[in-house]
């Protein structure tokens, strides 16, 4: 049971490493939008509204999905310790 307990463990911190490089990932895509966005500022007219209104949007879908991403990452960290306590007790 404790070397099926040390996989699983493994396993679940790989998961919370590729979780943290998807974050980094998307802050980082998402300071590259961010630089397009103030770019616009410039711009005139409707497609430049509509081009705006888009960027928005998408910025209020990335922080959605990161506070989803974090909220898994913060669940698999507890379900970590929960499993190191488990392995401890037995």
């Amino acid at each position: 049971m404790r070397q099926e307990i040390l996989l699983e463990l493994d396993d679940l911190l790989l998961a919370e490493r590729e979780l943290s490089g998807l974050l980094a990932a998307i802050h980082a895509d998402e300071q590259e939008a961010r630089v397009m966005y103030a770019r616009l500022q410039d711009w005139k007219g409707q497609s430049a509204n509509v081009l705006r209104d888009q960027i928005e949007v998408f910025f209020m879908e990335i922080s959605r999905r990161i506070r989803e991403i974090e909220e898994q990452k913060s669940s698999l960290l507890a379900y970590v310790q929960y499993m190191k306590q488990v392995d401890g007790a037995s």
